[in-house]
């Protein structure tokens, strides 16, 4: 199915995405898709190949397993209440009561104090009660819906290239706040309600159930700085401030021996200035 012409703040909803996909693909070469992300808050039909997991799976998936499937195999994941297998992401979309979630019903597996545990279940982005029905996750090159954000894996040499053109034409850095678990909550609420990139460790659960590798980290970015990441990345690139991959200029060097080789063949272990 072709891309539906959105428009959105005088340009095109396909050639934003367009570029955006072109900016990540060219400038970072990550090994996944990045990911768009629609949150859902009114009855809206899905993407015509969206699969839910108890519709098409036969039983509850976790979202961050969705994020896996969208970005490594391609496949558009789509989350109703009944679907997730979280509780957690359940509580950030705000599909059901966070009573006992911010009372600290679980927060005993990281903290010792029943007050601390609470403060960090607090601190927790997340939606009110019944505010989002659906989660659609999608390959941004497949995309045909308007994203709220996208979401981007990669190394940490690629995620340091995007947090360098988040802080294009923005100057302060890039803010990232994480208490090692429920990652989710970031690009499910926090970046939306924020309005500003970040940069996330995934979490226990991402690398338990959802596949996600030592060496991966994620960046979200909402759609409405879409055009400065790509402004950002060609900028510094030009400029020779960063680019990936990153150039060893190690291997611009002479490399130094052991004694005992410089027997076949005496003249490599002299200076130019010597010969």
């Amino acid at each position: 199915m072709a891309q539906t012409e959105l428009t959105y703040g005088g340009l095109t909803m396909k050639k934003d995405i367009e570029e955006f996909s072109t900016a990540i693909e060219k400038q970072l070469r990550v090994p996944t898709m990045p990911v768009a992300i629609k949150l859902v808050r009114e009855a809206e039909d899905p993407p015509p190949k969206a699969k839910y997991p108890l519709k098409d799976f036969g039983h509850r998936m976790a979202v961050c397993q969705g994020m896996t499937i969208a970005r490594t195999i391609g496949w558009t994941m789509a989350f109703k209440k009944e679907d997730h297998a979280c509780p957690l992401a359940s509580v950030f979309l705000g599909h059901v009561p966070p009573d006992a979630f911010l009372d600290g019903a679980i927060a005993g597996y990281y903290q010792d104090q029943d007050e601390c545990g609470k403060r960090m279940e607090q601190s927790f982005p997340r939606w009110p009660v019944n505010s989002i029905r659906e989660t659609w996750l999608c390959p941004m090159n497949r995309c045909d819906f308007e994203p709220d954000l996208a979401v981007v894996y990669g190394n940490p040499a690629q995620i340091l290239f995007l947090i360098q053109a988040a802080n294009f034409r923005h100057g302060t850095g890039v803010r990232s706040s994480s208490t090692g678990r429920g990652g989710c909550a970031t690009w499910v609420a926090g970046v939306l309600q924020s309005g500003e990139c970040t940069y996330m460790i995934p979490g226990p659960g991402e690398r338990i159930f959802a596949g996600t590798q030592d060496h991966e980290m994620s960046f979200a970015i909402p759609y409405s700085k879409f055009e400065n990441i790509i402004h950002g990345l060609q900028y510094i690139k030009n400029q020779g401030g960063f680019r990936y991959p990153v150039p060893n200029l190690a291997i611009l060097s002479e490399p130094k021996m052991p004694e005992t080789y410089y027997a076949l063949d005496p003249e490599t272990s002299l200076k130019p200035s010597d010969k």
